[in-house]
C-alpha cells in the first residue's frame, strides 16, 4: 500500500542488558544489522528431474556500529574479556540485545537476542575531528520475536 508509512532508524531502540539488568538504552547507533542465518539443503536423487530443499536455522548475527557515549562501552569489552577468560562464575555472565521499532500505526514489536557471544572488538580513532567509533559483531543460537 502505498499509503503506508515505513520505518526508519529514528524509530528504533537498542537496549544493551548485563545480567538482566538494563546496561543502557544506546543512542549514538551509525548501525545495526541483525542476521538470521539459515543453510538451504539441496539432495539430489535418482529417477527425479530437479533436488529436494530443505532449510536449518543457524542461528543469529549481530553488528553494531555506535560512537560511545559513557565507560559502559569500553566496560563491556572489559566484562567478555573476563567471560572469555573463564573468569568468575560464567552463568553470570549474560549479555542480551533487544531492539524495538515504533511503526507509525502503534505497533512496537521487539527482537531479543539472548547470550550473546562477541567477536572482536574494535574501537576507532580515525583522527583529531573524528568521534571515536566502537564495533561490536556477536551470534547467539537463537532469538526472540515478541510482536508487541
Amino acid at each position: 500500500m502505498a499509503d503506508q508509512l515505513r520505518i526508519r532508524g529514528q524509530e528504533v531502540q537498542v537496549r544493551l542488558t548485563r545480567n538482566g539488568v538494563l546496561e543502557r538504552t544506546l543512542t549514538a547507533i551509525k548501525s545495526l544489522t541483525f542476521t538470521a542465518k539459515f543453510t538451504i539443503l539441496a539432495e539430489g536423487f535418482l529417477g527425479e528431474t530437479t533436488n529436494r530443499h530443505d532449510e536449518i536455522f543457524t542461528g543469529v548475527g549481530i553488528a553494531l556500529e555506535f560512537e560511545p557515549e559513557s565507560k559502559d562501552a569500553w566496560s563491556l569489552i572489559d566484562f567478555i574479556k573476563t567471560r572469555a577468560s573463564r573468569r568468575g562464575d560464567q552463568s553470570l555472565f549474560r549479555v542480551n540485545l533487544t531492539f524495538v521499532g515504533s511503526f507509525p500505526n502503534g505497533d512496537r514489536p521487539r527482537i531479543t537476542t539472548p547470550d550473546l557471544k562477541f567477536g572482536d572488538m574494535p574501537i576507532t580513532i580515525g583522527s583529531r575531528e573524528a568521534y571515536v567509533g566502537q564495533t561490536l559483531t556477536a551470534e547467539c543460537d537463537d532469538f526472540k520475536y515478541s510482536p508487541q
